[in-house]
């Protein structure tokens, strides 16, 4: 959580005038990784519908900050009037990220993706917005926006799924090492191998 607010810190305290649009795009880049890591990190809090008041600020400094590297200085009003351009999609997945934490264990793992993928959607789109002059159609932003949202969505999933999938596996070979059927040797070649399928 502390990385995000250093990276935000920097990017608002600093001055992106004279910088390239290889060093603005890297400082966007940044931004928008950590924003969206501390996205899915506040949704482990196991309280319904609080995750929209944890996840907001991040996302609303990480506009103003992607804001401030391609040279508008914005209020809290301007970014919420920005975030409206696309935001009915945004109340929805929250709704549907504050139903899925009731869910058991499962839940968790859903709001983490969809708090990681809105996030990122929401960095992707006010970069391109800000690098367009703010004046991209709406329409236009909603349907990147979309995109954005559901590929990075599916990529955490994914994501997930290896790793459960690893992490079962290594089990498997952590019992057959405890059951005698394999020797460390053998159990240290076959994890070898598993990782480096992953």
């Amino acid at each position: 959580m502390q990385s995000h607010l250093d990276t935000l810190k920097r990017v608002l305290d600093g001055n992106y005038d004279g910088a390239t649009e290889a060093e603005k795009t890297q400082a966007v880049r940044e931004l928008v990784q950590v924003c969206s890591v501390a996205a899915g990190a506040v949704t482990i809090q196991p309280i319904p519908f609080v995750d929209t008041a944890l996840i907001a600020p991040i996302q609303i400094g990480m506009v103003q900050g992607i804001g401030k590297i391609h040279g508008y200085k914005l209020d809290k009003k301007s970014i919420l009037e920005i975030l409206s351009t696309f935001g009915a999609s945004i109340v929805a997945q929250n709704l549907i990220m504050a139903a899925a934490k009731l869910i058991p264990f499962f839940g968790w793992v859903v709001t983490i993706s969809m708090a990681y993928a809105l996030t990122w959607a929401i960095g992707e789109v006010s970069d391109h917005y800000f690098r367009n002059g703010r004046n991209v159609d709406e329409a236009e932003l909603r349907a990147m926006f979309e995109r954005i949202y559901k590929a990075k969505k599916e990529e955490k999933a994914k994501e997930h799924k290896r790793n459960d999938g690893l992490k079962a596996k290594l089990e498997q070979l952590k019992e057959a090492r405890k059951a005698g059927l394999l020797t460390e040797e053998e159990f240290e070649a076959k994890k070898a191998a598993l990782l480096a399928d992953f």
